[in-house]
């Protein structure tokens, strides 16, 4: 009784900073057997879930009087918790970056025994015995396997796949866009294609948790628990950090850190901003020019997608544990269908469309659209009719699902009216408050969390020219000697007028195929040995931008290789170009 009364205190220390806040188990321990199996269980159970969850659970359950009750509650809600990943990593709720690390090594490893052992009967060798040290310095890289899976790689697929989906990890589809087999079967067996996969699993069963605990809404973790706006402070960090130690030199000497670099484009967030608000500053004057109709739009999910009440904060009793991913899909297959319907009723919108999360982290969607003034009261039933068509008849569906405003340029600028929500979604700045009383700055951290968790796309562009034209001709400060079309487009784009680049481009309804400047690409070369670089996975030549067709012509717009160094290592794999 004794070593049994030791290990129970072993344990007992081993978490003391979560039970600590529980004197009454403390005692317990130390009462009758019975006392101390319940406490035993009650550590085994909670051993399976992170620190916060292990508090949130034990201020619940001991709310409950009856020993049983409490218990049950313990026993149910870990195992609600653990059950978010799949059941290969039930035992892994609790691990860090470097542990994920240690799995997705594990896994790319098994994934590469499996297709070199693989024999024509589709059996398998004795994978352990065969498997050492040396045999995994022989196999680390994926050279040996475009010889061995060539000749049976659809079958190698096939069983790496089902491998991968026992993890809730679907694989590469080869179909299309130069994804081959061979190419899919080298990422399954490469670290750094699970360890994203893996880190993406673990970091969304931790949100859902704590979104089925309620932890996520506005009178506790507004928008995204505490510790996945951690996790991203973090993940940004570590990014400055490696794009700082980083430089690229070009072909003429001139040298710049990574970090400056990415401080020039989009990935900066004072440039992201700036650049949203110049094209739907220029949708707006388009508008105005063509006497068309705006309308401000913003659509919600059905109450089953929303975790918590906005006003109480309380658990939705309808909430059918629906991830906000799950819910982004739901409002994405709406548009679509919105879209598909709109096409063909001959309606062609443009504007913008903003995703953000409610309080609880559900999504909704606002969208600033500009159409013809006799096609708004269409557009407007169109919309109604399929952002209700799913759930329509619950309680308060008609009056909260779908909203619309009409901007009257009379009352104040449509740009205006949708910036607050690109700020809020950005940095913050320029707002007094949050939609729900919080700081603004803080709310876009994270907001910014949220849509990096839960991999949600927070704008897009509905209809116009391609933004990626526009920033390529932004690259080109001297007049081009060509025809008036090119000027004029890179005029628009260098003095930052959107609407005259859309203007350029063919106008408002212009289809992109239909447009008369596209994106040129070509080939990548290795600058010393001038052969083309190929792709770390299947093989194929790599295509970089490097500048614009016009009439079959192309305009360069980038005239220098870079090359990659780090820490003193010259690195050609990589390519930047200016």
């Amino acid at each position: 009784m004794t070593a049994q009364n030791n290990v129970l205190e072993l344990k007992f220390n081993k978490i003391a900073s979560v039970f600590k806040d529980y004197p009454f188990l403390a005692e317990e321990r130390h009462e009758c057997a019975a006392d101390r199996a319940d406490v035993n269980f009650i550590f085994e159970q909670l051993n399976k879930v992170p620190d916060v969850i292990k508090r949130i659970i034990l201020n619940k359950a001991f709310k409950l009087k009856a020993r049983r009750e409490r218990n049950l509650y313990i026993l149910n809600t870990t195992k609600m918790i653990v059950g978010l990943l799949p059941e290969k990593l039930r035992h892994s709720l609790t691990v860090d970056d470097e542990e994920i690390r240690v799995i997705a090594q594990d896994c790319a490893d098994r994934c590469r025994r499996m297709a070199l052992h693989h024999n024509v009967n589709g059996n398998f060798r004795n994978e352990e015995s065969a498997y050492n040290e040396e045999f995994r310095n022989v196999t680390k890289r994926l050279d040996p396997l475009t010889d061995i899976c060539e000749s049976n790689a659809s079958e190698i697929l096939r069983i790496l796949t089902d491998y991968a989906e026992t993890f809730r990890i679907k694989a590469v589809i080869t179909s299309g866009k130069g994804v081959t087999e061979l190419g899919t079967i080298k990422r399954m067996c490469d670290l750094g294609w699970w360890n994203r996969r893996l880190r993406k699993i673990f970091n969304q069963a931790y949100e859902q948790a704590a979104i089925e605990l309620n932890l996520v809404q506005k009178y506790k973790q507004i928008y995204a628990s505490d510790l996945t706006v951690k996790k991203r402070k973090q993940q940004k960090t570590r990014n400055e950090q490696m794009l700082s130690s980083m430089t690229v030199i070009n072909d003429i000497g001139q040298q710049y850190s990574l970090k400056e670099l990415s401080d020039l484009n989009v990935s900066n967030p004072t440039v992201r901003k700036a650049e949203l608000m110049v094209r739907m500053r220029g949708f707006e004057e388009l508008s105005k020019s063509h006497n068309h109709q705006g309308v401000f739009i913003t659509i919600t999910c059905p109450s089953k997608y929303h975790a918590a009440f906005a006003k109480s904060g309380q658990r939705n009793p309808k909430y059918e544990g629906f991830t906000p991913y799950q819910a982004n899909q739901y409002l994405c297959k709406v548009w679509s269908r919105i879209r598909a319907e709109l096409d063909r009723k001959g309606i062609k919108p443009y504007g913008f469309r903003v995703a953000e999360p409610q309080h609880d982290g559900t999504p909704h969607w606002h969208m600033l659209l500009f159409v013809e003034k006799h096609h708004i009261e269409l557009l407007q039933s169109i919309i109604r009719h399929y952002a209700l068509e799913e759930d329509g008849d619950e309680k308060g569906a008609q009056e909260n699902r779908c909203d619309f405003k009409l901007i009257d340029p009379k009352k104040g600028s449509a740009t205006g009216y949708i910036a607050k929500y690109v700020s809020k979604n950005i940095d913050g700045e320029g707002l007094d408050k949050g939609v729900y009383g919080e700081d603004p700055i803080t709310a876009a951290q994270r907001v910014d969390a949220w849509s990096s968790c839960w991999c949600i796309r927070q704008f897009q562009q509905i209809g116009g020219a391609s933004v990626s034209v526009w920033r390529e001709l932004r690259r080109l400060k001297q007049k081009l000697a060509l025809n008036s079309v090119v000027e004029k487009a890179r005029v628009a784009a260098d003095e930052s007028k959107w609407d005259d680049f859309i203007n350029a481009m063919g106008g408002v309804f212009s289809r992109r195929k239909d447009q008369p400047l596209k994106l040129a690409y070509d080939a990548s070369f290795n600058s010393e040995t001038g052969e083309c670089k190929l792709g770390h996975y299947d093989g194929n030549i790599i295509q970089t931008i490097k500048g614009i067709y016009y009439q079959g012509q192309m305009i360069l717009t980038r005239f220098f290789s870079w090359r990659l160094e780090r820490a003193n290592v010259v690195c050609d794999n990589l390519e930047f170009c200016k």
